[in-house]
């Protein structure tokens, strides 16, 4: 059978996978008792085990099988998830991205190596890595994990019967509550058969009377239920259970059973707690099962959508120019017509673009492990906190959202937050905190990233820019703190003192701010001393069909996106302002820079030339602009297409488009354009 039909489905649904592994590990990271997160941590890499076995992916299969076995050494014993655990459980995860990764590209993982990863993996399991099992908390508790033997007296117990079973646990000694931990303990045993004697007795340790140490004769009980019940209580130390009719028991600390293992090859077939859902299947069944099921969703590809979207960009295109022929016919019928056309295809393209729209969380939900990643290798303590995740943006729009998003959390976790001595110093938490809020306002999304950090050095920057010779040290002097912080923007520019891994050459925050502004959005950077630094993202909802203005110069018409437009203003001539070969205007008592559109596309005559001018003031790198036009021609709605060889290389176009009578009209880009 050829599986190969089944290749994009198995590496999105693998990708799903491993971001909840992701996830998991991250909660664990902080709680390493999280029990729900452990089971789902192993669903997910049975789910990944069970894919790559029905695909024919035999590493990836197996490396899951190993993590799969790790993780139920959690799940059935009270071993303890330490730091190392967790970044051995992040690098399988990596292994397993980069197998992902090689399997879309058709390329072989086979010399990626994991045997000595695998190696850490089978340590785990076998109770040998320090600080994974309960002998190194029971050492940190004071308790021994003494495996000598002790002989229990059997004059102790005069009623013990040679089926009963005798049981001895002691709680941790730094559980804050060991009362109601043995108490909820003893409760539990009952469970398992009959308790004949608690000493001492369950009044006195309720009360908080004893020293820790329990011991419970059960009748009627297994010795391997009996361990199982108080391997899986909380904040346990040393367990003895042990058949009367022995009466020799060791110490030993809590250690899980021994898993029987299953090869790697037969891990798909077997019968597990959480069953995989491998994506082969017949599709004939599966369509049987999608209507027996009631399924709400279907999975789609990317490449469909696309000329779905581009369809309906060219119907909006075709009704344009309908409603043309309509106005030149000029009777009712028609025009009635065509307003019922139009209310459909206004409704068409307000579903094409829900199905084109995806949540934020799907760029944001990589984000906590690349902070942690990031703060580690940084040496500081860094918590990411996201809200608005489940604001949508057009699919284009995220797929070119993650680099600013990293760029910007890269300059917060190396630049803004302080190591802990430094917080502590000032006052601060130790723990550095990074905000991402996300809020929509008309047709645009806001995405915040703030910091508490140690906010912006105005005077370092300005001196960093003349260092580099990107502004004269009389222009540093005229800076306001706007003007100042966004020279962080600049190619090249950094504060740091030193080139690191994370840091220091120079790219990032220019490579954020063209991202942000070829998606037709805005940067904008606040920062005070001391508190910390805001980033704010000013995003459209989509940039496949949009609203735009159109302009005209001479018998050009010329394309401005929308959520870039202040306004639109009517000017004399006289109330233009020259100052050394520029031209300003004054807008609301401010002091706009005022660009010809003719001269920007290098186009003959001069605003001199007319007595009225239409001004549109744009919003430009974090700055408002004002541009000389001949007219407004209005708004539309406008399926932008991109700019092929070698037009590609007009820099002051961002694409084109066709309106209604068929005129082909440049996009203007606006970053780009002064």
């Amino acid at each position: 059978m050829d599986m190969s039909k089944y290749k994009d489905l198995f590496i999105s649904e693998a990708r799903e996978h491993l971001q909840g592994i992701n996830n998991c590990i991250l909660v664990l990271e902080k709680d390493a008792q999280a029990v729900d997160s452990i089971n789902e941590l192993f669903r997910h890499a049975h789910s990944i085990k069970g894919m790559a076995a029905s695909m024919g992916y035999g590493k990836i299969s197996e490396l899951s099988h190993h993590l799969e076995d790790m993780m139920d050494v959690f799940r059935r014993g009270p071993a303890r998830i330490t730091p190392a655990v967790v970044d051995l459980l992040f690098s399988g995860i990596d292994h397993l991205e980069e197998m992902v990764s090689a399997v879309e590209k058709d390329a072989s993982f086979d010399d990626i190596d994991t045997a000595p990863y695998v190696a850490q993996i089978q340590k785990v399991i076998d109770g040998e890595m320090p600080g994974v099992e309960d002998e190194k908390a029971g050492e940190e508790a004071g308790i021994a994990a003494d495996e000598s033997a002790v002989e229990i007296p059997a004059k102790e117990f005069p009623s013990l019967a040679r089926e009963d079973v005798l049981v001895n646990f002691r709680i941790a000694e730094d559980c804050p509550v060991p009362n109601a931990r043995a108490y909820l303990a003893i409760k539990r045993l009952e469970s398992a058969g009959t308790v004949k004697l608690v000493q001492p007795p369950v009044d006195s340790v309720k009360a908080g009377d004893f020293d820790g140490e329990v011991t419970v004769v059960l009748s009627g009980a297994d010795s391997q239920d009996v361990r199982g019940i108080l391997e899986n209580c909380a904040e346990m130390g040393e367990i003895i259970v042990q058949a009367a009719a022995d009466l020799e028991v060791k110490k030993k600390p809590v250690k899980p059973p021994e898993k029987e293992r299953t090869p790697p090859a037969a891990a798909a077939e077997k019968e597990a707690p959480a069953p995989a859902a491998p994506p082969v299947a017949d599709p004939v069944e599966s369509g049987r099962a999608a209507k027996t099921s009631g399924a709400k969703t279907v999975r789609i590809s990317t490449a469909l959508l696309d000329t779905f979207i581009n369809l309906v960009g060219e119907l909006i295109v075709t009704k344009s120019r309908l409603k043309d022929l309509v106005q030149d016919l000029g009777t009712t019928t028609s025009e009635q017509v065509m307003t019922r056309l139009d209310h459909l295809v206004g409704g068409l393209h307000t579903e094409v673009m829900k199905v084109r729209m995806d949540p934020l969380e799907s760029v944001t939900q990589r984000l906590p492990r690349a902070v942690r990643d990031l703060a580690r290798k940084a040496g500081k303590e860094v918590v990411l906190e996201i809200e608005g995740s489940e604001i949508e943006l057009d699919r284009a729009i995220l797929d070119e959202l993650g680099d600013p998003l990293i760029h910007i959390l890269r300059n917060s976790v190396d630049h803004g937050i302080e190591k802990a001595s430094e917080r502590k110093k000032a006052g601060k938490d130790a723990t550095g905190h990074i905000r991402i809020v996300a809020y929509r306002e008309r047709d645009m999304v806001h995405v915040e990233i703030s910091d508490d950090g140690r906010g912006m050095d105005l005077e370092k920057i300005r001196g960093k820019a003349v260092e580099r010779g990107i502004i004269t040290s009389d222009q540093a002097r005229l800076m306001g703190e706007e003007e100042t912080i966004m020279l962080i923007c600049r190619p090249g520019f950094s504060t740091a003192d030193e080139v690191t891994d994370v840091s220091g050459r120079g790219v990032g925050m220019d490579v954020v701010q063209s991202v942000v502004e070829g998606l037709g959005g805005t940067l904008s950077i606040h920062s005070v001393t001391g508190q910390g630094t805001n980033f704010t993202l000013k995003l459209p909802l989509t940039v496949a069909i949009v609203k735009m203005l159109l302009v005209h110069l001479l018998e050009h018409v010329f394309a401005i996106p929308i959520t870039r437009v202040v306004r639109t203003v009517s000017v004399e001539l006289e109330e233009v302002q020259e100052s050394q070969g520029r031209f300003y205007l004054t807008v609301d008592e401010d002091l706009v820079p005022l660009f010809e559109l003719r001269k920007l596309l290098n186009l003959p005559g001069s605003l001199k030339d007319r007595p009225l001018l239409t001004v549109v003031l744009v919003e430009v790198t974090n700055r408002v602009v004002g541009i000389a036009v001949d007219g407004v021609s209005g708004q539309e709605d406008i399926v932008i297409k991109p700019l092929c060889f070698p037009l590609q290389y007009l820099t002051r176009y961002s694409g084109m488009t066709v309106l209604g009578d068929g005129r082909i009209v440049p996009i203007l880009d606006l970053g780009n354009l002064f």
